[in-house]
This record gives C-alpha cells, sequence and structure tokens, in this order.
C-alpha cells in the first residue's frame, strides 16, 4: 500500500502542476454574454504563482495525508508480532526501503538463536516440575545385590554373603581351610562347611498352641551344636521380610561355628517370635547370595508358592554357588500334599525333602522320632 501511494503522487502531482502552469483566461473567453460589448472598465490581468511552488506545496499536503492515513491504519487492534529490537542499516531504494543488519550482529544473532533453540529443547524434554518420581527401592537393592564390590568377582554387591575366592568347603580367611561336616535338621542331613538355616517366622508358626515355632527352634539349636571352628553358618528368619543373624558389632555375614559364636545364635534363635505374613523368595535368595554348601529351607506355608520361574531362578542361582538346598514342610495333615512346591525346590537342587505333621510334636515342642 505504502509503495502504490508513493508511486501515484509524482504522478498526481505533476498533472496538477501542468494544470496550474497554463496561463488564466479572462472572463469574457469563457462567457459568450461578455464576448460582445465594451468593459465597464478595465480589467486587471491576475497574477499567477510560480509553478515550482505550487508543486511544492502539493507534495506536502500530499506526503502529510499518506502519512495521516498509515498511522490510522497501523493503530487498530491487530498488533504486529514482536521482534527483536538491534542495530540495523537504513537504505532506500526507488521502490521500498530495506533494513540489513551489520555483519558482526548478524554472527551473534545466529549464535544467541541456537543457544535459544537448545534451551528450549531442554526444556521440552524436561519432566515437569511438580513431577515427583516414586522411589523404586526393591529395585535399587535388588541391582545392588547383583554389583560386584571393588575387588571380588562375582556378585559380591550385598554385605549378606561370603567371600566369593573362597570355594565351598574351604576357608575364606586362608587358615589352614574349612573342614566339612554332616548335620542334620528334622532328620534331613546335608554335608558341607558352610551351612545356612532359612526358617519361617510367619505367623502361621504360632498355630497348635505355638509348637511349629517352638520345634523349629530346637531343632536349629541342635544342629548349630554339631559345628566347629572349622565350619562356617548363618540364619536367616523371614516373614514379609528377612531378617538374619547380625550380633552386635557385626555385619551381616557368615560366621565360624565358635563357641562363643554359637552361643550368641542361640540367644538369636529363642528370642524369634512369629508374626506377619510369608516371603519365600527373597529369603532364599538372600541366602544364596552368600555362597553357602547347605542351605535347610523350613516352613509351613504353602500358600504363596514359589512359581515357575521363581523356581528356576533359584536354581540356576544354587547351581552357580554350589548349594544343596533340603526343604522341611510342617502341615497339619497325615500325609505330605502331592503338589507341594517344596518337593519340587528340593529336587531341583539336589536336596531332600521331608514332610512333618505338626500335630504330632510334643507340647514342649520337641521332636525326637526319626524319619522312616
Amino acid at each position: 500500500m505504502h509503495a502504490s501511494m508513493e508511486a501515484a503522487t509524482p504522478l498526481f502531482g505533476c498533472a496538477i502542476h501542468r494544470l496550474l502552469a497554463q496561463p488564466l483566461l479572462p472572463v469574457s473567453s469563457l462567457d459568450p454574454a461578455h464576448s460582445a460589448g465594451p468593459t465597464p472598465y478595465p480589467s486587471t490581468p491576475r497574477r499567477a504563482f510560480p509553478a515550482w511552488l505550487m508543486s511544492v506545496l502539493l507534495h506536502v499536503v500530499l506526503m502529510t495525508s499518506g502519512a495521516i492515513l498509515l498511522a490510522t491504519t497501523r493503530g487498530g487492534t491487530e498488533q504486529e508480532p514482536d521482534r527483536p529490537v538491534g542495530i540495523a542499516i537504513v537504505e532506500a531504494l526507488p521502490d521500498r526501503t530495506q533494513y540489513t543488519t551489520p555483519p558482526d550482529l548478524q554472527v551473534q544473532e545466529a549464535v544467541e538463536g541456537e543457544a535459544n533453540d537448545q534451551a528450549a529443547a531442554m526444556a521440552a524434554a524436561a519432566p515437569p516440575a511438580d513431577l515427583d518420581a516414586p522411589l523404586d527401592l526393591e529395585g535399587v537393592l535388588a541391582e545392588l545385590s547383583e554389583t560386584p564390590m571393588p575387588g571380588s568377582v562375582g556378585t559380591t554387591g550385598d554385605a549378606l554373603q561370603g567371600s566369593d575366592t573362597a570355594l565351598p568347603g574351604t576357608d575364606p580367611l586362608g587358615d589352614g581351610g574349612s573342614k566339612p561336616t554332616t548335620t542334620k535338621v528334622f532328620g534331613v542331613s546335608g554335608t558341607g562347611s558352610r551351612f545356612i538355616y532359612v526358617f519361617d517366622r510367619s505367623d502361621s508358626m504360632n498355630g497348635h498352641s505355638g509348637r511349629p515355632l517352638q520345634a523349629a527352634k530346637i531343632e536349629l539349636i541342635k544342629s548349630l551344636r554339631t559345628l566347629t571352628e572349622q565350619q562356617q553358618f548363618q540364619i536367616v528368619f523371614y516373614n514379609n521380610r528377612s531378617q538374619p543373624f547380625v550380633p552386635t558389632g557385626s555385619t551381616a555375614r557368615m560366621f565360624e561355628g565358635s563357641e562363643v559364636m554359637r552361643k550368641r545364635a542361640e540367644d538369636f534363635v529363642r528370642n524369634m517370635t512369629a508374626f506377619g505374613g510369608t516371603e519365600h523368595e527373597a529369603a532364599l535368595k538372600m541366602a544364596l547370595r552368600m555362597g553357602p554348601d547347605v542351605i535347610f529351607f523350613l516352613t509351613d506355608a504353602r500358600i504363596p508358592r514359589l512359581t515357575g520361574r521363581q523356581l528356576r531362578e533359584i536354581r540356576a542361582r544354587a547351581e552357580r554357588a554350589g548349594t544343596t538346598i533340603h526343604a522341611i514342610e510342617f502341615g497339619a495333615e497325615p500325609a505330605a500334599p502331592d503338589d507341594s512346591f517344596l518337593r519340587e525346590l528340593a529336587a531341583d537342587n539336589g536336596g531332600q525333602y521331608r514332610y512333618l505333621d505338626v500335630r504330632q510334636f510334643r507340647a514342649d515342642g520337641a521332636w525326637d522320632t526319626e524319619p522312616q
């Protein structure tokens, strides 16, 4: 619009200029009624304005009108988008006005534009400020347990395990070596030098006047007393959570079967109570991470069952550790169930399966009947 007005203004001005530049005619030459007869008084010729002055005035009027029109058009409700303010070189061309940015400013603007694009991309990729991601504590602990510690071989990221530099049946300290022995739990015998007892302490063990838990404690203490300094042991009681034997001033690990340590372990067993639900898998995996020769696994819980996938994973870990798993099941029926997952657990890991009717335990929880 601006260009069209600027182009039309000179043409219009030139036309008016030519019109004004023509000589003015007397009135008699325009009106036929005055063409005849004498003039009552002598006429005085009009004095014409210089043509250049009229042209200047006309251009000023036209340019002022155009400026007012442009200001009125830009004063509407529609706003132009914001543009960055900077330094520009103005160059007047015949048909338009051209604005150019100096070369050094062009480089600076390009750098700033790239930085702004990167900031916008980072802001778009960032999570919302009010988003609190839940903490996957179980996943963190699981990853820690699978992460090797510095200077070790194998999976030693968990404090609950023995030395991976020592094979089953050898002394982890390297002083004389460990001596294998055979110990029993409810008539189920296991041979090795590193033993872990994984016993259920869920609320169901309080049934039948507490005899299941009491019997389990008695048998566990009897088995501990057969160990010597040449063997190592650990005890893991579990319900919804696993609780290993950790003496005061020590850390959770395999302990030698010295008389002092066995007495501290006996106190730990005697003070154990039963409550809560049952989580088999976590307790078994905790024991397997310590790399024992033998695990004695005891529970009265058929539900929840270990799934096929869980059993396969436990078997794979036991094979890597060279561990035999014996399973002892408490129940209130005369015979063992045919579909017990404990039977499969023992068979998969080279162990023995033993079923015991808790109704046959004595009132004090003792069990003194050898399996047939």
